[in-house]
C-alpha cells in the first residue's frame, strides 16, 4: 500500500491538489495528514485525517511511502520544516497540477504547483519550492530551494531568485532582477532593482524597508538548523 504523508494541516488547498493529482493518475492508496499541533490531531481536512505529529514519519516505510511539505506561511518556516522532514529519510513527492505544462523546465527535486501556475521554458526550479494559484515563473528564470511564489505573483524572464525567498500575492519581479537568499517580497510589490539577501521589499516601486546584516543572516541560518533538529 502506497502512502502519502502530507506534513502540516494549515492548507486545505494542498490537500485538494493531492486528491486531484491522485484522481488523474493514481499514485497513492492512502493519504494522511501530520501536524505538530496536538490540538489538530483527530480532525480531518477534505476527508483526510490528521493522525499525529511529524514524528510518526519515523515509523513509515521508505519503500512504500512518500512525504510532502505543506508548510507555506513563510519560506524560512518551509525551509526548517523540510529539513526536519528530510531527517526521517523518506522520499519527497511533487504535487504538480495535471494541467501544468512542464515542457523545457528543469525541476530539481520536489515541487508544488497549484492550479493555473505557470512555468516558463528553460526555467530552473530547485527542491522544495511552491508556486501557488496563478503564480508564474518566467522563461529562463531560476528559483532556489524552498522558495514560495504567492497567488498571482509573477517572476518575469531571467529572474534569479535565491534560496528561501518569499514572494507575496500579486507581487511582480521585473526581468533580469536578482533576489538574494531569504529575502521577502511583500504582497503587491513591484521589484525593479536587485534585492540583497535577507531584505524585505514593499511598495510600488519596491523599496527595501528592512535588511539583514551578514551577522544576522548567519544567526538566521543557525536558527533554521536548530529548528530542523528539534
Amino acid at each position: 500500500m502506497k502512502t502519502l504523508y502530507l506534513c502540516a494541516a494549515g492548507n486545505p488547498e494542498a490537500v485538494r491538489l493531492a486528491q486531484i493529482i491522485n484522481q488523474a493518475q493514481p499514485r497513492w492508496d492512502r493519504m494522511v495528514l501530520l501536524d505538530d499541533d496536538p490540538k489538530k490531531h483527530g480532525q480531518s481536512i477534505l476527508g483526510v485525517e490528521i493522525v499525529g505529529g511529524f514524528s510518526l514519519l519515523a515509523d513509515a516505510d521508505p519503500s512504500s511511502s512518500e512525504v510532502c511539505n505543506l508548510v507555506a506561511r513563510s519560506a524560512t518556516a518551509r525551509w526548517a520544516a523540510r529539513n526536519k522532514i528530510a531527517s526521517y529519510g523518506l522520499p519527497f513527492a511533487s504535487l504538480i497540477h495535471p494541467a501544468t505544462d512542464e515542457t523545457g523546465v528543469e525541476i530539481v527535486g520536489d515541487l508544488i504547483v497549484y492550479q493555473d501556475g505557470m512555468l516558463g521554458a528553460l526555467a530552473s526550479i530547485a527542491e522544495g519550492a511552491a508556486i501557488f494559484m496563478g503564480g508564474a515563473v518566467g522563461h529562463e528564470a531560476k528559483l532556489g530551494r524552498c522558495c514560495i511564489v504567492g497567488p498571482h505573483a509573477v517572476l518575469n524572464g531571467r529572474v534569479d531568485v535565491g534560496d528561501g525567498v518569499y514572494t507575496g500575492a500579486n507581487a511582480t519581479i521585473l526581468p533580469d532582477i536578482t533576489v538574494g537568499a531569504f529575502a521577502t517580497i511583500g504582497a503587491g510589490t513591484v521589484v525593479m532593482k536587485n534585492v540583497p539577501p535577507g531584505a524585505t521589499v514593499l511598495g510600488v516601486p519596491g523599496k527595501i524597508v528592512f535588511a539583514l546584516s551578514p551577522k544576522m543572516l548567519q544567526a538566521r541560518e543557525e536558527q533554521l538548523l536548530a529548528r530542523a533538529m528539534a
